[in-house]
């Protein structure tokens, strides 16, 4: 049986997709939905809120609810809870980790087949950021920074926001891998071999080189944590 804010957060999400309610119109007052759907105050609030976090909805103190456009990024947000259960287990990282060799190796093709010459340069600069990192933070963030200029060729939002996400969620793995043997040469070659690859418009090449480097990413990762 469906809880009291569900069929309040269900009814006004159909009302938004079905063009009832527009882009910056006002949703009913709390007090009417409570009416309507003979609900308490707790229930109406819930469902709003369950709205906003989809980004359907935007509210501000002391003014009414109006219809709001989702983006790529609060799509994502949505997925950070059950992302972060996963990563309590085991096979939940193994299925992020899929998730995001998937993304990237598509994203390296892409770059391959479609980066401006403009985009190659970007590209050329946070590689070298990267090879100028000279403490582990710095270099962190120096990888991140890769990773996501490589992402903003597709020029695709929900892209840009998966490998942010997924590359926030999986941010131990650096940690660990370090720990486990890996060295800021070693993954910077590793990068540059992606962005060898890239730069020369070879996509079998470009997919390989990301595959390899997140495969040591992984591998490093799981020799430290399973000894």
């Amino acid at each position: 049986m469906r809880k009291k804010y569900e069929e309040i957060a269900d009814h006004l999400e159909l009302l938004i997709f079905s063009g009832k309610l527009q882009i910056g119109d006002r949703i009913p007052s709390e007090r009417k939905l409570m009416e309507q759907f003979g609900a308490g105050r707790s229930s109406v609030r819930e469902a709003l809120f369950a709205l906003q976090r989809k980004g359907l909805l935007t509210a501000r103190p002391g003014a009414a609810a109006r219809v709001s456009r989702p983006t790529a990024d609060t799509m994502v947000s949505e997925l950070s809870g059950p992302a972060r259960h996963l990563l309590s287990r085991p096979e939940g990282i193994r299925y992020l980790q899929d998730a995001r060799a998937l993304l990237e190796i598509g994203l390296a093709r892409k770059a391959a087949l479609h980066a401006t010459d403009d985009d190659i340069a970007a590209l050329e600069s946070a590689l070298e950021e990267n090879r100028r990192a000279s403490d582990h933070k710095t270099f962190a963030s120096t990888d991140m920074m890769f990773h996501y200029t490589l992402a903003m060729i597709s020029r695709n939002q929900i892209f840009t926001s998966l490998n942010m996400a997924l590359n926030e969620w999986l941010a131990e793995q650096r940690d660990v891998s370090a720990k486990a043997g890996a060295t800021f040469e070693g993954v910077f070659a590793e990068h540059k071999a992606i962005f060898d690859a890239i730069a020369a418009r070879d996509a079998v090449a470009a997919e390989g080189a990301m595959e390899r480097h997140l495969d040591s990413v992984s591998r490093l990762y799981w020799q430290h944590t399973t000894k």
